[in-house]
């Protein structure tokens, strides 16, 4: 059980010395509850409630991991390498690609919802 614990204790370290330190994983948690309150506000469905968490879990995720992945190439590469710039690009285009679905996720959920509201 110690050790289950102590997994949790490195998580909320992770959070507090390096995911809350990160300007761009701060952006993406204020975004995320930005959508919390709209999706509180126009009266989200469970299902719709679930899309939109997985959304925000999914870019939160991939912010973190971007991050990791930069520091790792900055640690192990202390010269401006193209070989390093390339791994940072990538890790980049794939923070996009998660971003792009939660923005497509929200206009699919969102989006009927604020045309109804203004319909009314």
């Amino acid at each position: 059980m110690g050790w289950l614990i102590s997994r949790f204790r490195y998580a909320g370290r992770g959070f507090r010395n390096g995911a809350f330190t990160d300007r761009s994983i701060r952006l993406q948690l204020l975004l995320g509850l930005a959508a919390c309150a709209a999706a509180w506000w126009l009266g989200c469905s469970w299902q719709e409630w679930l899309w939109i968490l997985l959304s925000i879990a999914l870019v939160v995720s991939g912010e973190i991991f971007n991050s990791c992945i930069e520091k790792t190439i900055d640690y192990i590469s202390l010269k401006c390498d193209p070989r390093a710039a390339l791994i940072k690009d990538l890790a980049a285009a794939g923070v996009s690609v998660l971003c792009l679905f939660a923005a497509l996720t929200g206009c699919f959920i969102f989006v009927p919802k604020i045309l109804e509201v203004f319909a009314s």
